[in-house]
C-alpha cells in the first residue's frame, strides 16, 4: 500500500469526523436556484448527500414565461417554483444569501446575507449554477434607463410601468388646465405611448408579442382614445436567428401585419438617454427616437463574481471552465453548470433546456458516484426544439425531435406552445395556477390594477 503523508491522514481524519457527524452523508452545496441548480436539487440523492442550497432567490423562475408574466397575461406566482418545499423533502437546508468567495483550500463557501452578514459553510462537493445577468455590451445609458426582462422583480416592473405610462398619457391633456389638446401635447403623448424592444431573439419577439396582445386588447378597451398615439418598436439586427429562414420570414410578417411591430433589422444602439434612444441602422444613419418605454432583450453575460472564485475559465474570461463531465478543470469535486459554466471544445446554447439536462446529469452521476471518479460518460446535449409567441395566438415550433425536423406555425404551434409550457412546470400547484390565469385573462381580460404606496401617517 501506498504512504500516507501525515497531512493527508490528517484530512481523512478530518473528512471521516465531518461524515460520521452527518450520519456519513457527504456535504453537497449547490450555489443558485436556477434551471441547473433546481434539478440537482430536485433528482439528488438525500440519504448520500448533506444538502444545503446558497441563493439570493428562493425560487426558480420558469424564465420563458416572463413576457406573460410582464403584461398580466399570467400571474408571477404562476410561473415561480418556491425552493422551500423541495428543499424540506430533501432535509437539506437553503440560505438565502449570495456567494461571495469560495476558499478551496479549505472547502469552504463565503456567504454575504441581504442584511449585510457575512459567514461561510463547510463542503465536500461544491457545485456552481449562478446563472447569468443581462449583456449591456457597454453601451452608454443601458444599465440606468432601460426596463430588462431576467427577474421576477423585471416583469412586475415592466407591467407597472406600461400602465404608469397609459394613465400619464391619459392626464397629459389636463396639465394645462385646458381640456382641448395642444400640439405639444398631443406629441408628448406620442412620445409616452412610444414602446421600444431592443433585441430580436425569443425573449424580445415573445415581449413583443404580449405587449401587442395587451395594447390591441385591454388597451383599446380601456384606452381606445389613445389608440392612434401608441406605437411599438423593435430594434435589432437580425430576428430569431436560431429559426429556420421560412419560419423567420413568418414571424417577421405576422409581427408586422398582424401586431403591428415597426421592426427595424441591422439595428444597432449607439447610446440611451431618459427618454431618447440613438440607434444607427442599416443603412448608416444615426436616428434618434423618443420613447416612453424601453425594453432591453438583446442577450445575456455571466455575472462577473464568478472571476472571484479563482477558477479556469474560457478564452474570454467570462465563464468557468469544465471537461465534458462538468467539473471545473483543475478541481477533484467541485462543478460548474448552466449559463456561468462553458464546457470545453463543447459549444452550448445558454437555453433553459442545456441548463436542465445539465442538472439532470449531474445529479445523476453525483448519485452513481462517477463524477468524482471522473469516470462518468460525457455530457451531451439532446435539442429538444425551439419555441417562440408571435402574439394573436400565434407561435413557432422548430426541429421537433423524432418528427424528422417538422416545423409548425400559426395557431397549431400556439396551441404546442402552450402545452409544452404548462407540461415543463415542477408542480400540479404550478399547473394549476397557470392553467386557472389562461382561463381567467381569456374570460375577463388582464388585470390592470396598480397598487399604490405603502401607508404611512401624514
Amino acid at each position: 500500500f501506498a504512504e500516507v503523508s501525515p497531512l493527508g491522514m490528517l484530512e481523512m481524519q478530518r473528512r471521516g469526523a465531518a461524515l460520521q457527524a452527518q450520519g456519513g452523508r457527504s456535504r453537497l452545496v449547490i450555489l443558485g436556484t436556477g434551471w441547473a441548480s433546481f434539478r440537482v436539487l430536485m433528482h439528488i440523492d438525500s440519504k448520500q448527500f448533506d444538502v444545503a442550497v446558497v441563493s439570493p432567490r428562493n425560487h426558480l423562475l420558469f424564465t420563458p414565461m416572463l413576457p406573460s408574466s410582464a403584461v398580466g397575461t399570467v400571474n408571477q406566482r404562476s410561473i415561480c417554483q418556491p425552493v422551500r418545499p423541495l428543499v424540506a423533502k430533501k432535509k437539506a437546508r437553503y440560505y438565502e444569501s449570495q456567494a461571495t468567495k469560495i476558499d478551496k483550500a479549505n472547502k469552504k463557501v463565503h456567504c454575504l446575507t441581504p442584511m449585510g452578514h457575512e459567514y461561510s459553510i463547510p463542503f465536500d462537493m461544491l457545485v456552481v449554477g449562478v446563472g447569468f445577468q443581462p449583456n449591456d455590451f457597454g453601451i452608454p445609458g443601458v444599465k440606468e434607463h432601460a426596463l430588462f426582462m431576467k427577474e421576477t422583480e423585471d416583469a412586475r416592473i415592466f407591467k407597472d410601468h406600461i400602465l404608469s405610462k397609459l394613465e400619464e398619457a391619459s392626464y397629459m391633456h389636463a396639465l394645462d388646465s385646458d381640456m382641448n389638446l395642444s400640439e405639444a401635447e398631443m406629441e408628448k403623448i406620442r412620445e409616452i405611448l412610444t414602446f421600444i424592444i431592443i433585441g430580436g431573439g425569443p425573449t424580445g419577439v415573445e415581449l413583443a408579442g404580449e405587449l401587442t396582445d395587451f395594447l390591441q386588447a385591454e388597451g383599446v378597451a380601456q384606452y381606445g382614445y389613445l389608440k392612434k398615439w401608441v406605437t411599438v418598436h423593435m430594434f435589432t439586427y437580425d430576428l430569431l436567428n436560431t429559426f429556420d429562414t421560412d419560419l423567420q420570414e413568418y414571424a417577421l410578417t405576422h409581427l408586422r401585419k398582424k401586431q403591428g411591430v415597426q421592426i427595424h433589422l441591422g439595428a444597432f444602439v449607439q447610446s440611451v438617454e431618459k427618454d431618447v434612444v440613438h440607434v444607427k441602422t442599416s443603412t448608416g444613419d444615426i436616428h434618434s427616437i423618443k420613447y416612453g418605454t424601453l425594453a432591453w432583450c438583446a442577450g445575456v453575460k455571466p455575472h462577473p463574481f464568478i472571476r472571484d472564485y479563482d477558477f479556469q475559465m474560457n478564452d474570454r474570461g467570462t465563464q468557468i471552465l469544465t471537461d465534458k463531465q462538468l467539473r471545473v478543470k483543475g478541481e477533484q469535486a467541485i462543478f460548474a453548470i448552466g449559463d456561468c459554466a462553458a464546457v470545453e471544445d463543447y459549444w452550448l446554447p445558454q437555453t433553459a433546456q442545456v441548463a436542465k439536462q445539465q442538472g439532470i446529469y449531474l445529479s445523476r452521476t453525483l448519485n452513481n458516484g462517477e463524477a468524482v471518479k471522473g469516470i462518468a460518460k460525457p455530457f451531451v446535449f439532446k435539442s429538444l426544439g425551439m419555441m417562440a409567441y408571435l402574439g394573436g395566438y400565434n407561435a413557432l415550433l422548430a426541429k421537433l425531435p423524432g418528427l424528422s425536423n417538422l416545423s409548425i406555425s400559426g395557431f397549431l404551434a400556439f396551441l404546442g406552445w402552450r402545452s409544452v409550457y404548462w407540461t415543463l412546470q415542477l408542480s400540479l400547484r404550478n399547473r394549476f395556477m397557470l392553467a386557472t390565469d389562461w382561463l381567467r385573462t381569456l374570460l375577463f381580460g388582464r388585470d390592470l390594477t396598480r397598487f399604490g404606496p405603502k401607508s404611512r401617517p401624514s
